[in-house]
């Protein structure tokens, strides 16, 4: 199988030849282990640890445009909150697809991914201010629902570019949010329910149109949404912070494995950056049998710090990732 191949067939549980496997890591680490390696970029570190997924970035437009934080924080009406959130440069002039055509172009039989079309949740607190945010989910509901509808609308946006300019080049598209701590949720189920599940449910839908698989991103204690997440249309859960109160990996394999895929699950907290070589091969082979050679990515359980040694790095990525 090609590396593209073998994830598509993953993420919609199919058996595969083996495992797929994903890098990750702050350009800190990655330079790191560039260096240790003797390698002269970042494709040759993917090349060396056999992996399966390269990540193709759209760069910026002609036009620049940036915007100071907690710019809506003294919003009063819904009026100003649209007019704010449509006052920007047409998407044309902000965005530049390019990148991503030319990296699929250059490696033919990798997984592309990408990512979608900014935050909602962490949008919000950065709109009006992290505590004008928080307090505004309680206190001024009609001020986060418009900004969430005009957020909706720009994904499409957004989306809609992504298909026009670059087809089915892209295979899998990433939403980036957040909405766990290392113990719960950072609001109310109930909130997640009323404000952002609808939402991304319309995003999601959008780009399942285009036939973009979809992985969501949110670190933490998740496992109360996952549910939510599959009826929403997710493909890909990222990242599995195991370390996070309810992820743990023998619960989510149990309860998961023939619903979503899973991207990740070697912790980054304890077991990469203090076990051994063989503490680590143990956890990926578990994790692997755990669900049964599908629905599961080879990968960290967050990116990859340059408190990582390079020995547990190999480990991870050399043991043999067959069911």
């Amino acid at each position: 199988m090609t590396h593209r191949e073998r994830v598509v067939s993953t993420v919609k549980g199919k058996q595969v030849d083996r495992v797929p496997a994903d890098y990750y890591g702050t350009p800190e680490a990655t330079k790191k282990y560039i260096d240790q390696l003797n390698l002269r970029n970042e494709f040759e570190l993917i090349q060396f640890l056999d992996t399966d997924v390269i990540r193709a970035v759209a760069g910026p437009g002609k036009v620049k445009f940036s915007r100071e934080n907690s710019f809506m924080k003294n919003v009063q009406t819904i009026q100003e909150v649209r007019k704010l959130s449509q006052d920007i440069p047409p998407l044309d002039d902000l965005i530049d697809n390019t990148p991503i055509i030319e990296m699929r172009k250059a490696h033919p039989d990798y997984a592309i991914m990408t990512y979608g079309p900014g935050s909602i949740f962490l949008g919000a607190n950065s709109f009006f201010g992290y505590e004008t945010s928080l307090m505004h989910h309680a206190t001024r509901p009609d001020l986060i629902m418009e900004l969430i509808n005009c957020s909706v609308e720009y994904a499409f946006a957004v989306i809609d570019k992504l298909y026009r300019d670059v087809g089915d080049a892209v295979d899998i598209v990433s939403l980036e949010d957040d909405f766990g701590t290392q113990t719960s949720l950072y609001i109310s189920y109930e909130m997640f329910l009323k404000f952002y599940k609808p939402a991304f449910s319309k995003v999601i839908s959008h780009l399942k149109k285009y036939g973009y698989l979809v992985q969501f991103h949110s670190c933490g204690a998740v496992f109360q949404l996952i549910d939510d997440f599959i009826e929403m249309g997710v493909d890909i859960l990222d990242p599995v912070q195991v370390s996070a109160k309810g992820m743990d990996i023998e619960t989510l394999a149990m309860k998961y494995k023939d619903k979503i895929c899973f991207h990740g699950g070697t912790d980054t907290q304890k077991l990469l950056p203090y076990g051994t070589p063989d503490e680590v091969k143990k956890q990926v082979r578990k994790i692997i049998c755990l669900f049964e050679g599908t629905r599961i990515f080879v990968c960290p359980s967050q990116n990859f710090l340059p408190d990582i040694p390079i020995e547990n790095l190999l480990a991870m990525y050399q043991t043999p990732r067959n069911f």
